[in-house]
């Protein structure tokens, strides 16, 4: 059995992100790929129908090996802290939660 860290970012953006702003956190999120450490990474919007998201329209997901690589290495990473400078002036709320995720072996 393995383990990985799973590092979830709800996010809020206020009313008034524009459509290119938007593109620019988009295209920086991408950037975190760059990020020793980084296994994987998705950033997506909401597509639940349950209506149970609580304004949080879009999810930053990204998985590390173990916490270590999150904490020393990607939290304060220059690529993270100039994706942090970008995308929060945007948000209106922002939900940071990580987990420890058991994969099986098949």
């Amino acid at each position: 059995m393995s383990k990985k860290l799973h590092h979830i970012v709800l996010i809020q953006f206020k009313e008034t992100i524009r459509s290119k702003e938007f593109k620019r956190i988009e295209d920086g999120a991408v950037t975190l790929r760059d990020i020793e450490g980084v296994n994987d990474l998705i950033f997506r919007e909401n597509v639940s129908p349950e209506k149970l998201n609580k304004e949080y329209s879009h999810c930053l997901s990204l998985w590390f090996a173990n916490e270590q690589d999150r904490d020393e290495v990607y939290l304060p990473h220059p690529i993270h802290q100039k994706f942090v400078g970008l995308f929060v002036p945007f948000t209106e709320n922002v939900l940071a939660v990580s987990y420890t995720h058991l994969t099986l072996p098949t």
